[in-house]
């Protein structure tokens, strides 16, 4: 029973409860017309107005209730557990629109977010004996190297690099089983591929370039301040030094660093040839014409997908040599189309080498897998091209082999991912995941994973072959191993939104995976990474300028490429990154894109018979490394900061009101001194100016989405996985440029010793103490602000 306020004091006798046994009937019917005058208005207002703290009381309901004991009553509401009648069994509640009220699943357990990597190891490397060894000479391999890869030069560091958890013999063995394999089918097979070599006259069409084959690209390279304009036509290629100059005399004292060449349109994915020992290097890459993703102001004349039925995978070599040290780096010769697999079933989307190299004679290069525009996912048999040969223009009329989804409505495969060299992985359009076979061809499994169309599935190979994770276009992140599909299976709690494919990758050396940052937002710009053991949880690994959209990890080594659309691509330690609780760990931004497309024809010919053009871009490097912090976590430690120098000024006042009043009247006549923040002309109360709290700029937070010309986005990344060339690694561009990156840092004399080495989540120097100081929050908050 709730009381108003005011009679909140008084005590209630008998009659005051029972007034009928002392009234008359007169006085009961005066009473009973004043009772209808009342309202209960004083409850609303008492709701309305501010809560008074001896609001709440409860009597007890018994003959007795004069002097009853009054009992604070709390205001939440137990919730029924009895069921309601009304509602069906098997109603579904309705799922909340409200943002804040979205986060209905989450994750406990062992390990969080704070945990220091003395125990994560255990958590996420137990289950092998000596994960503490390999663990040291990881970071003894890269901690040191913040940014980049360093230039391996012993047996016994290459072989660690390449192998990570797996046996040292590995590689041979895996290689040795793949020959037996490949004999056992050529003399199984009932038929084999068929391929034609095309001539002059077809190669424009597969090339998917315009007739204009002489058509230029304008570029700009070189220092900020000093670049000068190059000119390169499809097939071209420009040699640049270490300090991203390009090589313009043929002086060989200076090293060529790699290679900028144009392939005449757009690569949606490329990745390595996988080999066994130093030799040419083998570049393969999807691309399709300009055309096919060109802005049309008439819809009428948008390309349909019908007549997108040509189909090309351009593979480059690039020859190496060794130093003096027998470091293999980039040789001085500029590197050639020497093969390209034409077919004419659809454009290629997607492409990916077997992870295990062909090593039958000299000439077989690999098996190359390649999704096509018509959902069928097509194995390719490549041979090598030697040296001397010219460029081949071969068209495939029949496949090494077909991986053809089932006949129902609208099936297609979206994605794939070898699993081993006889085994691949695929996502439907449906989100389901099929395991097929390559020899003999058919469907392994099938299993429902998502409810919508599967963007971007990878496999934990090698040490993980079989742990498939997957992203959808709308839903969560599912990770399953396919050993127990039915009973292995979890997924983020996060839901996530991705419209770009490229956006997931896998780490051997930390077994986990490294992808877009779960959100319900389609234009994120912060990377994750997720291990396999703890795949519920994320740890924040980067946040860049625009919207990711693609990246690239290292197989023989733990760094991180991140490509954007604003042109840049970006590397991380991502061993580093994770190993350091305390610590704050650089990135840097590697180069930057910029496209301009061209004018009309009308206005860019002007009537003097210009060779026509296909735009102009400018590649900008040089830049400066950058403190890697988490935005939120940045923006939690300024509010802080700014919160405690509110508390210190408050502290200051209230001292120096008391010390004026002690001084007497002489003292109030006195004009105040101004404090040092005053001095700096500081009055106000509120939050203080960035520049003078946080002059780094480590509070900024991610902005509003740019937009950026459509061909100055960086559309795909690759590191080499062969163990000599392991810190190459090639970048293609929206406007048709293809960029490869010697990125070895020489290492001068020996190792640290591991005493010597810093040891994780500990300061370097005392530099790096007062840096640290600055993103402390208060003791209260959640540790993971500093590590995130």
């Amino acid at each position: 029973m709730r009381l108003r306020q005011s009679n909140q004091g008084k005590s209630f006798r008998l009659h005051d409860i029972a007034p009928d046994l002392e009234l008359s009937d007169g006085e009961q019917k005066l009473l009973a017309q004043q009772q209808d005058d009342s309202s209960d208005e004083g409850f609303v207002v008492e709701a309305e107005g501010p809560a008074d703290q001896d609001e709440d009381v409860e009597i007890q309901d018994s003959p007795n209730a004069e002097g009853a004991a009054k009992k604070p009553r709390s205001r939440r509401k137990k919730r029924s557990r009895v069921p309601d009648p009304t509602r069906p069994f098997g109603e579904v509640q309705i799922y909340p629109t409200d943002p804040s009220q979205k986060w209905t699943r989450t994750y406990t357990g062992p390990v969080k977010r704070w945990t220091r990597f003395a125990d994560l190891k255990r958590y996420w490397f137990g289950d092998r004996d000596n994960f503490n060894v390999i663990v040291d000479e990881f970071l003894d391999l890269w901690w040191e190297h913040e940014l980049i890869p360093p230039k391996l030069q012993y047996s016994h560091e290459l072989a660690r690099a390449r192998n990570g958890w797996m046996p040292d013999d590995f590689t041979e063995d895996q290689e040795a089983k793949f020959c037996h394999w490949y004999k056992r089918y050529l003399s199984m097979q009932t038929k084999r591929q068929m391929s034609t070599v095309i001539d002059k006259a077809q190669e424009l069409t597969y090339r998917g370039i315009s007739p204009q084959t002489d058509e230029q690209l304008s570029v700009s390279l070189g220092y900020v301040t000093n670049q000068k304009e190059y000119h390169v036509k499809p097939g071209k290629s420009i040699s640049f030094s270490g300090s991203g100059m390009p090589i313009e005399s043929k002086d060989d004292e200076i090293q060529s660093s790699g290679w900028l060449f144009d392939v005449g349109g757009i690569v949606l994915s490329m990745g390595w040839a996988p080999a066994s020992g130093p030799g040419d290097q083998f570049l393969a890459m999807a691309v399709i014409p300009f055309s096919d993703q060109a802005f049309y102001r008439d819809l009428k004349e948008v390309p349909k997908r019908s007549d997108m039925k040509e189909g090309i995978v351009q593979i480059w070599r690039f020859q190496s040599e060794k130093d003096a040290r027998g470091i293999v780096q980039p040789a001085r010769r500029s590197p050639r189309l020497v093969h390209a697999l034409c077919f004419p079933w659809s454009r290629a989307i997607r492409m990916q080498w077997c992870p295990v190299p062909l090593t039958v004679d000299d000439r077989q290069a690999g098996l190359l897998a390649v999704l096509c525009g018509d959902g069928k996912l097509r194995v390719l048999e490549v041979r090598k091209v030697l040296r001397g040969q010219e460029s081949t223009f071969e068209e495939i009329q029949e496949p090494f082999t077909t991986l053809d989804p089932p006949g129902e409505h609208t099936l297609e495969i979206t994605c794939f991912t070898w699993i081993n060299m006889n085994r691949i992985a695929v996502g439907l359009s449906d989100g389901s995941v099929a395991v097929w076979s390559i020899s003999p061809c058919q469907q392994l499994q099938r299993h429902p994973v998502h409810s919508s169309y599967i963007m971007d599935i990878v496999s934990g190979y090698p040490s993980h072959p079989f742990i498939i994770a997957t992203i959808p276009m709308g839903g969560v992140m599912i990770v399953t191993d396919l050993n127990r599909p039915n009973a292995e299976r979890t997924y983020h709690p996060n839901l996530v939104v991705s419209l770009q494919p490229n956006l997931l990758t896998w780490s051997d050396h930390l077994r986990g995976f490294a992808a877009i940052w779960p959100s319900s937002f389609p234009g994120t710009s912060t990377i994750a990474f997720v291990q396999a053991r703890v795949f519920p949880l994320s740890r924040h690994l980067c946040t860049v300028e625009s919207q990711s959209t693609c990246l690239a990890m290292g197989s023989c080594h733990p760094y991180l490429l991140v490509g954007t659309s604003d042109g840049s691509v970006w590397a991380l330690n991502l061993l580093r990154k994770i190993a350091s609780h305390r610590q704050k760990t650089p990135k840097m931004r590697l180069f930057q894109h910029e496209y301009c497309p061209p004018l009309p024809l009308n206005v860019q010919n002007n009537g003097k018979g210009q060779e026509p053009r296909r735009g102009s871009c400018r590649i900008l490097h040089g830049f400066k490394p950058e403190l890697n912090f988490h935005p939120l976590a940045a923006r939690i430690a300024m509010v802080s900061r700014i919160k405690k120098n509110r508390a210190k000024k408050e502290t200051g006042k209230k001292e120096t009101e008391k010390k004026k009043k002690g001084k007497g009247k002489a003292a109030k006549d006195q004009p105040d001194k101004p404090t040092q923040d005053q001095g700096q002309g500081n009055m106000s109360d509120g939050p203080p100016e960035v520049d003078e709290e946080n002059p780094d700029g480590t509070s900024m937070v991610p902005g509003p989405i740019v937009v950026h010309e459509a061909q100055t986005r960086i559309t795909a990344l690759a590191w080499n996985p062969n163990i000599e060339f392991s810190w190459w690694a090639a970048a293609a561009l929206g406007s048709g440029l293809v960029r490869v990156m010697d990125l070895g840092v020489e290492t001068q004399g020996e190792q640290p010793r591991p005493q010597d080495r810093t040891k994780p989540d500990e300061p370097r120097s005392a530099d790096d103490t007062v840096m640290n100081d600055e993103y402390e929050t208060d003791g209260d908050s959640d540790g993971d602000i500093d590590m995130m």
